[in-house]
């Protein structure tokens, strides 16, 4: 019988212009981590970037690291990825390396990954619009645990396998782009592909970016399609998640805010925005906006920016927003002097980190609430039930009361 010897290399290639993948370097998995190296051609390329302008700074200097950086975990598979490729692969990935191969191309940004110089990563069709609800079923059966293995529809399925999240989801090809198609859980309390769908055109609403987005039903389910927004016409967009940039692993225990905070990623925009103002001021109205409907799902890996320039960034579009009324109080991310706490006044308590004072902060929270009185109307024009439209409206204008005695 063979023995498969794990793989513990990688070579790095970017997806970001027309035309073949080019070489960025190499990642290695080593007895205390992981190390990288960019390549000498990318250094040399005019138009070469770094992966990671605060963690992996262009140079031809050997990067170390006790943890994958979190550019590169940004490329591997979510939760709900793994669940699909070990459900439709026989031979597991036995390492973060080889979950960085295991992609296949898939993964939200630029960077895609070979076991070869010389042998480019495939950059595969997505499935077509058509076969959305053949995929829709055979990921309902991943989720239940009752798969039953098929080729044709492992090679489609691991398309969706890398977009963030632990929720069941596929990726096809619609409008002439990459879009996610979401879809609930049958056990979920509410119907999550409404809610979210709801949520996101009360974020448009408000003024907050969003990716396009539209509601369809398939085999009598709602289903939410989601333009992914790393994804352009000739090439990809290089994407790096909050988690990346604030790199939590090399923080010390209690240095200042802690790196789990909206704090934390206003201090990375400053850093690292082309519009830094205009960012701020967007993050802030997104954190002030997920407090008021009650998303507390805010983590790292829920905020990100898109490369736009030479190492420079803009915050990306808002997406995975809907409310979470069994999990209200805290949210998933520190917000001011309070910590996680839910509320207004702590809402108020350093927007000053965000560029703005607090007269400009308490009016973002009021013109939100302008559009958060209206949440159930929402609910109502995405299909939601009456049930669930009462009771997802009560969490979006709990604080509705009080703003409007400002």
């Amino acid at each position: 019988m063979a023995i498969w010897t794990p793989i513990g290399n990688a070579f790095v290639f970017s997806g970001h212009a027309e035309g073949a993948p080019l070489p960025v370097g190499q990642i290695a998995l080593q007895a205390k981590g992981f190390a990288f190296k960019y390549a000498n051609s990318w250094l040399a390329r005019p138009e070469s970037f770094s992966i990671d302008p605060l963690n992996l700074p262009l140079t031809e200097q050997q990067s170390s690291s006790s943890k994958l950086w979190g550019a590169f975990e940004d490329s591997t598979p979510d939760n709900w990825g793994k669940k699909v490729l070990l459900a439709t692969h026989k031979q597991h990935p036995q390492n973060e390396i080889e979950w960085l191969l295991a992609s296949g191309g898939a993964g939200v940004g630029c960077l895609l990954f070979s076991a070869s110089r010389h042998q480019l990563p495939a950059l595969h069709e997505s499935p077509p619009f058509e076969s959305l609800e053949r995929l829709l079923l055979a990921a309902d059966h991943i989720d239940q645990g009752d798969y039953q293995p098929s080729e044709e529809m492992a090679k489609l399925l691991e398309f969706g396998s890398s977009m963030g999240g632990a929720r069941p989801k596929v990726t096809v090809h619609y409008r002439e782009g990459e879009w996610i198609a979401k879809l609930g859980r049958r056990d979920d309390i509410f119907d999550q592909a409404r809610a979210e769908f709801a949520s996101l055109n009360m974020a448009e609403a408000a003024g907050i970016k969003v990716p396009e987005h539209e509601l369809i039903e398939v085999a009598g389910r709602a289903v939410l399609l989601v333009k992914r927004f790393d994804r352009q016409q000739g090439g990809r967009s290089h994407y790096l998640s909050a988690y990346a940039s604030i790199n939590p692993h090399r923080m010390r225990v209690g240095d200042n805010d802690g790196p789990m905070s909206y704090l934390r990623i206003a201090d990375v925009l400053k850093k690292t925005s082309a519009d830094a103002f205009a960012d701020l001021l967007d993050l802030y109205t997104r954190m002030a906006f997920n407090v008021l409907i009650g998303n507390t799902d805010d983590h790292l890996r829920n905020h990100g920016c898109l490369m736009t320039g030479a190492n420079t960034y803009r915050l990306s579009p808002a997406f995975d927003v809907l409310p979470h009324p069994t999990e209200q109080g805290l949210q998933a991310l520190i917000i001011g002097e309070q910590g996680r706490l839910s509320s207004l006044d702590n809402l108020l308590s350093a927007p000053e980190r965000f560029g703005i004072q607090r007269d400009q902060a308490r009016q973002i929270i009021i013109d939100l609430c302008q559009v958060t009185v209206h949440a159930d109307q929402y609910f109502k024009d995405a299909g939601m039930s009456a049930q669930d439209t009462s009771i997802l409206s009560k969490v979006c204008r709990r604080f509705n009361p009080v703003v409007e005695s400002w």
